[in-house]
This record gives C-alpha cells, sequence and structure tokens, in this order.
C-alpha cells in the first residue's frame, strides 16, 4: 500500500473513530404562531467539523439546504433564495449553530435538520418540528408509530364499556321484571286464598243459617 494510501486509511480510519463520540443535538418541538419569530437551536460538539448546515424539509418535497457556514469563519453562505427572504438568520456561538426565523408564514412549518461534514463523513441531528399552535393532533417522531395502537386500544375500551353497560341495563331488566313476575304470583295466590277462605266462611254460614232453619221449622212441627 502507497504512503498516500496509508495515510488516507488512518485519516478515515481516525475520522470514524472520532465521529462516535461526537454530538449534535436539536430540541424536538417547537409550537409557535403565524407572525410570531422562533429560533431553533443547534448544539454541536466542535471537534473535526469541516462544514456546518440547516436543512428544511416539507412533507412530500426534498429537503432544501438553508445555509451552511466553515468553522470559525463566522461567515454565512444561504442558499435556496433563503437569503432573498430576510427572514432567515443563523446565529453562530461557540457550540451552537442556531437558526432564527422571523414573521412565521405557513410554508416555514416543516422540519429544520441541523447537520455537520467532516471529510465525507454527514451527521444530522434528531430533526426539529416547527408546528403551528392550531394544530389539533400533535405528532412527533416518538408517537407517530404509537398513534395507530392508542387508537384502536381506545376504540376497543370504548366498545367494552358499552357492552358492559348494555349487558348490566339488561340484567337488571330481568331481575325487576322476575321480581314483577312474582309480586304479582304472590298477589294472586294471596287473593286466592282470601277468595277460598271468604268462599268457605260464606258455605259455613250458609250451613249454619239452613241448620238454625230446619231446626226451628221441625220444632213448629212437632208442636
Amino acid at each position: 500500500m502507497s504512503l498516500q494510501g496509508c495515510f488516507t486509511f488512518f485519516l478515515f480510519t481516525f475520522a470514524y473513530g472520532t465521529c462516535e463520540e461526537d454530538f449534535i443535538h436539536q430540541q424536538p418541538l417547537v409550537v409557535a404562531e403565524l407572525g410570531s419569530s422562533v429560533t431553533l437551536p443547534c448544539f454541536h460538539s466542535d471537534d473535526f467539523i469541516t462544514t456546518i448546515s440547516w436543512y428544511k424539509h416539507s412533507a412530500g418535497k426534498k429537503p432544501l439546504l438553508i445555509a451552511h457556514s466553515a468553522p470559525n469563519s463566522g461567515r454565512v453562505t444561504y442558499q435556496n433564495a433563503f437569503n432573498n427572504t430576510n427572514r432567515f438568520f443563523i446565529t453562530i456561538a461557540s457550540g451552537s449553530y442556531n437558526l432564527s426565523i422571523l414573521h412565521l408564514e405557513k410554508e416555514d412549518f416543516a422540519t429544520y435538520y441541523c447537520a455537520k461534514f467532516f471529510l465525507n463523513i454527514m451527521m444530522f441531528g434528531e430533526g426539529t418540528i416547527l408546528l403551528h399552535n392550531e394544530t389539533n393532533i400533535i405528532i412527533t417522531p416518538e408517537s407517530s408509530f404509537w398513534s395507530p395502537v392508542v387508537l384502536i386500544l381506545s376504540v376497543i375500551s370504548a366498545i367494552s364499556i358499552i357492552v358492559n353497560i348494555f349487558l348490566m341495563i339488561c340484567t337488571y331488566c330481568k331481575e325487576d321484571a322476575s321480581e314483577q313476575i312474582l309480586s304479582r304470583v304472590i298477589q294472586v295466590d294471596t287473593n286466592y286464598f282470601n277468595y277460598v277462605a271468604l268462599q268457605s266462611s260464606s258455605v259455613t254460614t250458609s250451613q249454619e243459617e239452613t241448620i238454625c232453619v230446619y231446626t226451628q221449622t221441625s220444632k213448629h212441627f212437632m208442636r
């Protein structure tokens, strides 16, 4: 292997090892209103950076390079007409490369990525979602996978509650109907026994009256 090849191999190996310890962090979510201004922070390690940059990614579109800078240069190069809007500004400090957006417009609500380069190696931050504060379903990278599961579980839970309520109502209605039927049966039995007792009493009284009349008649004829 030539000296140049060895040097290149050593350089890439060294770069790979150091990049494993590098970091670049962003704020996951920023909520703002139309017409307001926001700052999207980007924190990074200062070691082994050749270029640092910001990208904008709108749903269904290609990522757009907003601006990039060389380390310690203090100079920002804007791309894709972002310098013509006078609303996008980069603030450079030690360990940070922040993006500020003034007078937010509808098309500004998107996902923004901070990235840094070292040789041919590119490292992205987690991304920052710039969200309109009137949006009803906040979607973040962590909850986008779980939202269908949560929805299904919520539907199942609601159905279970409805079924339980229906079963409780049916059970209550059956118990109430059974109590009413039993009460009517008891009432019928009571009425029946009262009627039988009354008829028995009437028969007894009638027999006694008949015996009494017969006795008196017999005595009259015997005279």
